[in-house]
């Protein structure tokens, strides 16, 4: 039987706010496109199973029946996925019109392209800073240092979050934003699975490495434009996101890390465990204290 051109593989966890929305512009999206969807639950318990079951049967719906994380979610729905093309996504998008087609038509216009990722904007319009360098020892200082708050257009103290950046222009990059990420079949066979040791964040990050070490490149499209609702999974528990951040950065820097190289390691574990503690530090205060309401 002949692939279809895209397997669309969406981690749904918690998200019947977003799946009307999601689903109704993606499926316009790819109306033109031979496809699969394949929706990959982890565990929902607000009632998203059963409106995919209702409102989506045709589409093939895996339940994990509890809450893997991103990455194994997403090999899950990869081993099961047919297409030419693997398109994973976030559960809380919605597509503006031609933005797959514009991301397909660039990708197979370039053989030398491992992943393309969209421009993102706001549920209400604002474009999201989406693109960014690969971090690295002296990015993390930058952070503790807060230089790249001081300076956050500057060429090497902002380069991670790549702060000069307009993403206004189509551009090669180290890492688009893994909320839509399109990805050539032959790629994703020669590189692998996520790595299931970055299991909530840092997936995408460690993934784009991955791709790009086995000699491809990575392209920012702005023309395709995609809505994102940035956060969405991760807002109900700040402090703990905070921990998995915080922790999966250190997991992705020793990852890469040559035994050269571990004092330097060693000494951002250090920052990172002080940021961490700075970090939830203030935000437990900004959210009990400064923010409280006052009483009437």
């Amino acid at each position: 039987m002949e692939r279809p051109t895209i397997s669309a593989v969406i981690i749904v966890y918690n998200g019947l706010r977003f799946l009307p929305e999601l689903m109704r512009t993606l499926v316009e999206n790819l109306s033109a496109i031979t496809h699969e969807i394949i929706l990959v639950d982890n565990g929902s318990s607000d009632g998203s199973v059963e409106y995919l079951k209702s409102h989506y049967s045709d589409c093939r719906l895996i339940e994990n029946g509890r809450n893997l994380g991103f990455a194994p979610a997403v090999n899950i729905g990869l081993r099961e996925a047919d297409g030419e093309h693997l398109y994973i996504l976030n559960q809380d998008l919605r597509f503006r019109s031609g933005a797959t087609s514009a991301l397909l038509a660039r990708l197979q216009n370039e053989p030398g392209l491992g992943l393309i990722g969209p421009g993102f904007v706001d549920f209400d319009g604002r474009p999201q800073r989406s693109v960014r360098a690969f971090p690295t020892y002296r990015h993390v200082i930058y952070r503790a240092l807060l230089l790249d708050r001081i300076f956050p257009r500057h060429r090497e103290f902002a380069n991670w979050r790549m702060g000069w950046f307009d993403h206004k222009s189509e551009a090669y990059v180290d890492q688009p934003m893994g909320a839509v990420m399109l990805i050539p079949r032959p790629v994703v066979e020669k590189v692998g699975p996520m790595d299931e040791r970055f299991p909530l964040l840092f997936n995408d990050v460690d993934y784009c490495r991955r791709i790009k070490d086995a000699g491809y490149r990575l392209l920012y499209c702005p023309q395709a434009v995609v809505e994102h609702f940035v956060g969405a999974s991760t807002a109900k528990r700040p402090y703990y996101m905070k921990l998995v951040s915080h922790r999966s950065m250190y997991r992705y820097l020793a990852k890469y890390a040559r035994w050269y190289e571990y004092p330097a390691l060693w000494f951002c574990g250090l920052l990172l465990a002080i940021g961490l503690v700075f970090s939830v530090g203030l935000g437990f205060v900004a959210r009990h204290f400064i923010a409280r309401e006052p009483s009437s």
